[in-house]
């Protein structure tokens, strides 16, 4: 009888993956690429063809906080064009009144990118992931190596088994869908998980 312990609910998820690596497509050659992240940048890079590109993690918004000299009213103008916003100053005018004066430029952090995965694509550039297949006309994915090999431990396992947990009652089974679950299911799953295993 084969046991295994499921593993805390965070294990895989796409903020732990991006720090050792999300599998993806490339969209140049369709080889194998990897996504890694830090705290501030997401890089992209082909093992495959060297294709690679990078992007900030952090979203900023620009605006501009002021009291206007004319009406006296106190005014939040958001600076969308991109070729603005690295002033340190800029002429604004006043949403109540129209006047134009000038006001500093505020940077602040609008939201970082995380997500999950939406119709096989991770959440960063859009790419589709590597490790993906359809069973039944829905999809079977992995974000890398050890996601893969934990799906096929824990499907394949006769006896599941929940972890020690300190406060949080959920488990990373919790995140597989239901229809992978389903014990008519398993063993195709699992066929299906282990052809990906080979790419």
């Amino acid at each position: 009888m084969k046991r295994t312990v499921d593993k805390p609910y965070f294990t895989y998820c796409v903020s732990t993956a991006v720090t050792s690596g999300l599998y993806v497509k490339c969209p140049k050659c369709d080889g194998p690429g990897i996504i890694k992240a830090d705290d501030d940048i997401v890089c992209f890079r082909c093992t495959n063809c060297g294709n690679s590109k990078t992007r900030e993690r952090n979203i900023y918004c620009y605006e501009v906080n002021n009291q206007c000299s004319k009406c006296g009213r106190y005014y939040r103008v958001s600076i969308s064009d991109s070729s603005k916003q690295h002033f340190p100053m800029l002429y604004v005018a006043c949403p109540c009144c129209g006047y134009t004066a000038p006001g500093k430029v505020l940077k602040s952090l609008g939201y970082r990118y995380t997500g999950g995965i939406e119709n096989g694509r991770e959440p960063f550039f859009g790419f589709e992931l590597w490790f993906l297949t359809s069973y039944d006309r829905k999809f079977v994915w992995a974000l890398n190596r050890e996601h893969l090999a934990y799906l096929i431990d824990y499907l394949s396992a006769d006896l599941r088994e929940k972890p020690p947990i300190h406060g949080t009652m959920r488990t990373q089974a919790d995140q597989i869908p239901a229809f992978m679950k389903t014990a008519k299911n398993r063993d195709r799953i699992v066929k299906c998980l282990k052809r990906m295993q080979e790419k």
